[in-house]
């Protein structure tokens, strides 16, 4: 249910803005920076919280609004518990779309839907399992222009691991909410 709600905050967001006729769009955007995301099965009321996480995505305008996007994440976790200290890993490679509504020349919104795979390891002293889960990110954010080449970003998504049926780390579909906060480089118009 709260993804049809991150979903129409998207298109509202970019579905009724205006785009700025004058305005240059970088045929490259390349952002990086600090990724917190917190993620539980679906049938676990106790949230994991990755607060240690990097991202880097590249998108290529393919016209003013519309840019084809790569992302790459990663979320780190220690933790203690009763059965000893465990290190969690989430590494997330997604491919998919951005839509920037472009009317305002300082702040450009957009609402973006990404696809792929993540690798998620459990690791205990010598003992590692890891897997690879189908991954699908919903959500958007806002770029703040500082300059012409330079601008801060925020945004937050959706998130939903599915693992496979004979999957030895869950049972259950795994789903999150994202964080981030970067810098963004545009580069030629």
């Amino acid at each position: 249910m709260s993804w049809l709600v991150v979903c129409a905050i998207c298109v509202g967001v970019t579905g009724f803005a205006r785009p700025a006729a004058a305005q240059d769009v970088p045929k490259v955007e390349v952002s990086g920076g600090w990724n917190y995301e917190a993620i539980k099965s679906n049938d676990d009321e106790k949230w994991t919280h990755f607060s240690k996480g990097w991202y880097a995505d590249v998108a290529v305008s393919l016209n003013k609004m519309w840019s084809g996007v790569g992302q790459v994440t990663g979320d780190y976790k220690t933790v203690n518990d009763t059965e000893g200290v465990f290190d969690l890993t989430v590494y997330q490679y997604l491919f998919g779309a951005r839509a920037s509504a472009r009317g305002n020349p300082k702040a450009t919104p957009y609402a973006q839907a990404l696809f792929g795979a993540a690798k998620v390891k459990f690791s205990q002293g010598s003992f590692s399992l890891s897997e690879n889960m189908f991954t699908y990110q919903v959500g958007g954010g806002v770029n703040v222009k500082v300059n012409d080449n330079v601008g801060a970003r925020v945004s937050g998504d959706y998130v939903r691991l599915m693992p496979k049926s004979d999957s030895e780390l869950t049972s259950e579909a795994l789903q999150g909410l994202r964080l981030a906060v970067g810098l963004v480089f545009g580069f030629g118009k």
